[in-house]
């Protein structure tokens, strides 16, 4: 795996002219994930799952590219958190469009935009994006992670990792509970307030609808917290779990999606 961003000019060449390259753009947000966890949780998180999936890639044949994170994304929901960030869809969209139109103007024309972000806008501006690099043929487009299409999310991030959960309701976690506490405390425990997570009682008892159609604010329906389920539950050793296993789906994916890389 190389990052487009540490490597000169002469190496993108290369890789553009072996035919087997496949860049992974990483896509996140700044957004609040309760008081203990880093407003950019979920661009840190598509960093690291495109980081678990490229061994599975290249063992295919692929050689992997990860273009630098968009960092910024819709977050709507969470606007009322000091700190979090938002942009229009439209601008969302755009980005993306020109990331991949100027990555195929170098030969890179395999674009996989990881998403570590639900938000149905944002989804959608994804969605639209990959739709328009491919109608224009600039470039194979595949949006994983969080996908406007539910199918795909559960194949990258809900598959085969139910049973990891200690949480006694598995059912009521989400935004910055167990699964995403889990993840920090194993990638990036630096950026975890670990000396709080004991004093966060669980938050089971929210609007569960509202929360997963995005029709409250995250401040309504988390009485202030921020955070859905229970971060006390979550592990650093789940956090391991959940990232091998969730790169080995996304990785599955994509394979699924376009096969091995002609020799």
């Amino acid at each position: 795996m190389r990052e487009l961003g540490k490597i000169p000019f002469p190496e993108v060449k290369r890789l553009a002219e072996s035919t087997r390259a496949l860049t992974i753009l990483p896509v996140g947000v700044v957004e609040e994930h309760g008081a203990h966890l880093p407003l950019g949780m979920d661009s840190f998180a598509a960093e690291v799952y495109a980081a678990s999936a490229a061994p599975h890639l290249e063992e295919s044949g692929y050689e992997v590219l990860v273009a630098p994170t968009i960092n910024y994304g819709v977050a709507r929901a969470a606007i009322d958190f000091p700190g979090t960030l938002s942009l229009e869809p439209d601008t969302l969209r755009s980005m993306v469009v020109e990331i991949g139109r100027s990555l195929a103007r170098h030969g890179l024309s395999r674009l996989v935009i990881l998403n570590g972000h639900r938000d149905k806008h944002h989804m959608k501006a994804l969605d639209d994006a990959k739709n328009i690099l491919v109608e224009e043929k600039s470039a194979q487009a595949l949006l994983v992670g969080f996908a406007h299409d539910d199918e795909t999310t559960a194949a990258c991030y809900r598959e085969g990792v139910r049973q990891l959960y200690r949480s006694p309701r598995p059912d009521r976690e989400g935004h910055g509970g167990e699964s995403e506490t889990s993840v920090a405390l194993n990638s990036f425990p630096q950026l975890v307030k670990k000396d709080i997570i004991g004093q966060l009682d669980p938050n089971f008892d929210y609007d569960v609808d509202a929360f997963r159609n995005e029709t409250k604010d995250y401040g309504s329906i988390s009485g202030g917290r921020g955070y859905f389920g229970w971060p006390q539950a979550a592990t650093a050793e789940t956090g391991k779990q959940l990232v091998t296993i969730r790169g080995r789906n996304i990785a599955n994916v994509i394979l699924k999606a376009w096969g091995a890389p002609p020799p």
